[in-house]
């Protein structure tokens, strides 16, 4: 699987960090997935390039139980963060659980929510603990034979230690192409 993802901010004055992604998979039982791969974080300041991490990541993904016409999955990622030329590899584990609702034949509702934990402090800034929480909810429904679209809200809450912690907000749109 390849994907991109590019994100804009009116704060961060528009297009602020793009990923590209490539991972490998295979299913080692029934629902169970083992996939590993690469992701590229490219940060942008003022449309320039201000620093690069490359995320080595191994994920294992199951599912849990049909619950109420639905289904409950599990997702289980380890990360290594490489970034710039720092000498620090930053660890970390990103648990997650969703719960996928058809609504009819072609349209499906789904909420998630991952977390993010930090096994270590890094030169870069990264501290070990707690440092996120994602929640979302998307509704998937096809345009076309081959192309699909997701719509969604995603609330992220960062905890920023000695900080104030932040709460941000996101509307997110993905198109997924079956080829």
């Amino acid at each position: 699987m390849i994907e991109t993802n590019q994100r804009l901010s009116d704060d961060l004055g528009g297009l602020y960090e793009s990923q590209y992604s490539a991972v490998v998979g295979i299913e080692i039982a029934e629902g169970v997935t083992l996939t590993g791969g690469v992701n590229r974080v490219v940060a942008l300041s003022n449309g320039r390039i201000s620093n690069t991490e490359w995320r080595p990541r191994q994920q294992i993904s199951f599912p849990i139980m049909m619950l109420g016409g639905g289904k409950l999955a599990g997702r289980v990622r380890f990360e290594q963060r490489f970034l710039g030329n720092g000498q620090d590899v930053g660890h970390r584990v990103r648990p997650a659980i969703s719960y996928a609702l058809p609504l009819s034949e072609a349209l499906s509702l789904t909420f998630a929510h991952e977390s993010y934990f930090n096994f270590n402090t890094t030169d870069f800034g990264q501290d070990a603990g707690h440092e996120r929480m994602r929640n979302s909810a998307t509704l998937s429904f096809p345009i076309a034979e081959r192309l699909k679209a997701e719509v969604g809200y995603m609330n992220q809450y960062r905890f920023n230690g000695a900080n104030r912690d932040l709460m941000e907000h996101a509307l997110t749109l993905g198109f997924l192409i079956r080829l």
